[in-house]
């Protein structure tokens, strides 16, 4: 039995509660959640607030569709109608991210945050004056990395969700997605070495505010590897946009409640150039890793066995879509993954964030992360998910660049990787 204090409070429970959850995610996210419905307009009301200007004097209506997709571009118009509507100027207020446009009387942008974002246009007309205000939905698409407390350190990883259902009758409005995440906790030992001791994944369904899964935990249990079925997985985004996971243990019934804040170093550009040559941190003589910006390939170089070699391809995300909405980039998924000779179960530390994490056909995710004054300083968690068949479902695996374009990094010298390997490892 797993204990752990502080904001993860475990409970025995008997029963469990069940609600739906959507959002993006992993990602997926941003603290808001999705909508439900289609097309709205503004409210149109055309009145002033303080000075009760009458509608035949100056009136203002905001239209549009106020419901829409993380990758569609935000479209509003606006109205200006009365006796002063000539002369009247007209104000907007609202995200940053979009244009307001006098002379077309429009309000557009490319993409907006996920969540809900009021939009007020006021016109002037000397001592007459006129507002409407309408909100605007966005489908909550991103993931995110998020940092928990207590005495152990938890952290939880999720990439971005995909679409599953959307209201066709209503303008394509997202009522759906589908995502994975991941989440881990690490402890010390008597003589201080961190390690992970919980390691976990599941797949949920975003709908709004909340996001509601199953999944596989599994961690050390009397001394033996132990996996666990994660059932009634809830999560629920909250508006500081820090997330709260609760979630039980099929086998024992044992509840768990984790409180996650949005870990904000581990923004990382969509633009950075990720490509090199990688050794892994974890122990001694694994295979070097080449990495470009679509793909993982091990290789055993100068080493006498060759062990745990990865061959991976990355999707990576729309980066237009990402910049635009200010997406953690950080995030990578990885798919045809195939991991070779890579037994770590008996290892001290690693039983649990590696194991036997041999097989073919994996899924995953790279987290990056970004380190230090250049960009040659890269470090990233992969990780790989196979099939439940596996007694050993699952397992992270972190890497550090030490050649980038050919040439050692500042990393290189701990790994005794000199100039020579650099150029012999680049293609």
């Amino acid at each position: 039995m797993h204990f752990l204090n502080g904001r993860l409070q475990k409970t025995l429970k008997t029963g469990w509660r069940h609600f739906f959850i959507t959002a993006l995610g992993l990602l997926l996210l941003g603290g808001c959640g999705i909508g439900s419905g289609g097309s709205d307009s503004g409210s149109g009301s055309g009145t002033d607030d303080d000075s009760s200007t009458p509608a035949e004097q100056l009136s203002i209506k905001l239209e549009g569709q106020t419901k829409y997709r993380a990758d569609e571009g935000v479209s509003l118009s606006y109205t200006v109608s009365g006796d002063s509507a000539a002369s009247a100027t007209v104000t907007y207020e609202g995200p940053v991210e979009l244009t307001h446009d006098a002379e077309a009387k429009t309000i557009s942008g490319d993409a907006l945050l996920p969540g809900t974002h009021p939009i007020k246009v006021t016109a002037t007309a000397g001592s007459n004056s006129a507002e409407d205000e309408i909100t605007v939905f966005i489908d909550a698409n991103f993931g995110g990395r998020y940092g928990g407390g207590g005495e152990s350190e938890f952290s939880l990883t999720m990439g971005r969700s995909q679409v599953t259902e959307t209201d066709d009758d209503n303008n394509n409005f997202v009522l759906t997605r589908a995502g994975t995440l991941y989440w881990h906790s690490q402890g010390t030992d008597e003589d201080e070495n961190t390690f992970v001791n919980l390691l976990c994944v599941a797949d949920v369904e975003v709908s709004g505010d909340e996001a509601a899964g199953a999944g596989q935990c599994k961690e050390i249990v009397e001394g033996q590897l132990t996996v666990r079925t994660v059932s009634g997985l809830v999560v629920t985004y909250k508006e500081t946009g820090a997330l709260g996971l609760t979630y039980s243990y099929e086998e024992t019934s044992d509840t768990f409640d984790i409180d996650f804040a949005v870990t904000g170093e581990a923004y990382v550009s969509p633009d950075l150039d990720i490509s090199g040559i990688y050794r892994s941190p974890l122990r001694d003589n694994l295979d070097y890793l080449r990495v470009t910006q679509n793909d993982l390939v091990g290789d055993s170089y100068n080493l006498e066995t060759a062990r745990c070699g990865v061959t991976a391809t990355l999707s990576r995300y729309d980066t237009e879509l990402i910049t635009a909405t200010e997406g953690d980039g950080s995030i990578i998924p990885a798919e045809a993954i195939t991991i070779d000779n890579c037994d770590l179960s008996d290892q001290p530390g690693y039983a649990v964030s590696v194991g036997e994490a041999t097989g073919s056909g994996q899924s995953g995710l790279m987290l990056i992360l970004q380190s230090g004054i250049s960009d040659s300083v890269v470090r990233f968690d992969l990780y790989t998910r196979r099939g439940s068949e596996y007694s050993d479902p699952l397992s992270k695996l972190r890497y550090v660049r030490v050649c980038y374009e050919g040439a050692p990094t500042s990393q290189a010298v701990e790994y005794d990787v000199t100039e020579a390997d650099c150029e012999a490892l680049t293609p």
